[in-house]
């Protein structure tokens, strides 16, 4: 009778740790939403609730930013995202981790010219305190299409 027990346990902890990461993930989901749609019309407090103290966040031509800086250059239009779609997304949740995957299309209008923009992102993103915040953003280039 023990042993039932004791099984019956581990199946209610692993289907509610499996809820857990479930709400979790879908709250990740969200966030990179939420940052996506706050980096086209940028707004320096929600940017702030958004990233994390110590961001590090990675452009593809090798330029880091840390917050600060990052949340500078979307409020000046150094980095100005007139539009962005994220696709092949892929999230995956360790404990308090996140890490999300995507292609990010956008069109831009840095520093007043226009352009687009086709690159792959990881973000790492730390649970805290019941909310997401992105602790690390790289982009890298993408190899060009094969024929």
């Amino acid at each position: 009778m023990k042993s039932l027990a004791l099984i019956f346990s581990f199946l209610w902890a692993s289907c509610h740790f499996s809820q857990a990461q479930s709400e979790t993930s879908i709250e990740l989901v969200n966030a990179v939403q939420k940052l996506t749609e706050t980096m086209i019309s940028p707004d320096k407090a929600k940017l702030k609730i958004l990233t994390d103290k110590k961001l590090s966040y990675g452009h593809s031509n090798g330029k880091i930013e840390n917050q600060e800086k990052f949340i500078e250059s979307l409020l000046s239009g150094a980095s100005d995202f007139i539009s962005m779609d994220l696709q092949n997304q892929n999230y995956e949740v360790v404990d308090n981790i996140g890490i999300a995957r995507h292609t990010l299309l956008a069109e831009t209008n840095d520093g007043g010219v226009p352009g687009k923009v086709k690159i792959g992102i990881m973000m790492v993103w730390r649970y805290d305190n019941d909310q997401w915040k992105l602790l690390v953003r790289q982009a890298y280039k993408l190899p060009p299409a094969q024929p």
